[in-house]
């Protein structure tokens, strides 16, 4: 952050009360944004210094919600962690996916096999390295989902990471070698299922681009009449992630609860802690599981306390970080919804 924003701050305090590292960790682990990227610089606190604390930072935008100054906290949060010369210090979960990166492309390797995608078609479908890589399920349900709707996506070839991930960790260098691969292929209207995606695209690649929620819900919905009348009745807690719900906008959790409100037989019930961050962002589920997990445990804590029989996310990250915490189900939004459409519609 430039001298001339920092002096924006007023030193109210707000963006350290709404942190949920510090809150949880304590300021000896993790100081809070303002001390970080205020204070920090300004009193030329060596760089080298903070590099633990940074790698604890999940990107949430909760310190910019909350700053009266509108300052760009995240922002600099990032471009800090990028300013660092990480060394042979760079967490083994990051390092790998840098290396993943540099071999493959993509931020991770998959795992298992993906379900078979269209290639041609009238909308792209950009599945990300997670969903992809770890998740294959949530690229067939967001496929299936976008056809009940009348559409005919298409997943391209060749694609490689959008460069969230990397822009999180502040791997800066990759980034250009990335955007340049995606280049031809990138272009126009995209929509995706990943949060980051959706934010990478938009404002590295200029593209329009819309989380599945968004775009399902511009075209009015999936009806009722094409959900399963007879599955059975549950009860559901929504995870708000942070770059869904902060970043891309608040509108895309009303969006996700309309999409709910036409599925026969399902609740959605509220929880104390549905605008809490899951821990799975900015790196820190690689780079330090453990406070992840920590805070994600919170989470099922509450939702599970709510009544809620299933915790769904929309943002493959949430969803593997919430697992990891154990308690109870959870789930991408996306699987779920494609599980209660009518036989034949999901394939």
């Amino acid at each position: 952050m430039n001298a001339r924003a920092a002096d924006g701050c007023i030193k109210c305090g707000a963006c350290l009360r709404a942190c949920p590292v510090l809150a949880q960790e304590g300021k000896e682990e993790f100081p809070g944004p303002r001390r970080l990227v205020v204070e920090a610089p300004r009193f030329n606190v060596p760089l080298a210094s903070l590099r633990p604390p940074l790698a604890l930072c999940t990107t949430c935008a909760r310190c910019e919600e909350a700053c009266p100054s509108r300052l760009p906290l995240t922002d600099a949060m990032v471009r800090m962690k990028a300013s660092i010369d990480w060394g042979t210090d760079r967490p083994e979960g990051q390092a790998r996916m840098l290396d993943s990166v540099s071999r493959t492309g993509r931020a991770v390797a998959p795992d298992r096999p993906s379900p078979p995608a269209p290639s041609e078609g009238d909308i792209m479908f950009f599945p990300g390295c997670i969903a992809e890589g770890r998740l294959p399920e949530v690229v067939g349900a967001s496929l299936a989902l976008l056809k009940a709707a009348g559409e005919r996506p298409y997943v391209p070839s060749g694609w490689a990471c959008c460069g969230s991930p990397l822009e999180k960790v502040g791997a800066s260098w990759h980034l250009s070698s990335v955007r340049a691969a995606n280049a031809p292929i990138l272009r126009g209207k995209a929509v995706t299922a990943c949060p980051g995606c959706t934010v990478q695209l938009r404002n590295a690649y200029g593209m329009e681009a819309l989380h599945v929620i968004e775009h399902l819900h511009s075209r009015g919905g999936i009806p009722a009449r094409r959900y399963l009348r007879d599955a059975p009745l549950v009860t559901v807690a929504l995870h708000r992630p942070c770059h869904l719900a902060r970043v891309v906008g608040p509108h895309t959790m009303e969006m996700a609860r309309d999409l709910l409100g036409s599925v026969p037989g399902v609740t959605v019930t509220e929880y104390d802690e549905q605008d809490g961050c899951c821990g799975g962002g900015g790196g820190v589920a690689s780079s330090r599981p453990e406070v992840a997990e920590r805070m994600a445990r919170g989470k099922i804590r509450s939702a599970r306390s709510a009544g809620a029989d299933v915790l769904l996310a929309p943002c493959p990250f949430c969803v593997i970080n919430l697992r990891r915490a154990g308690g109870m189900a959870v789930e991408d939004l996306m699987v779920f919804l494609a599980r209660r459409l009518e036989v034949g519609e999901n394939k």
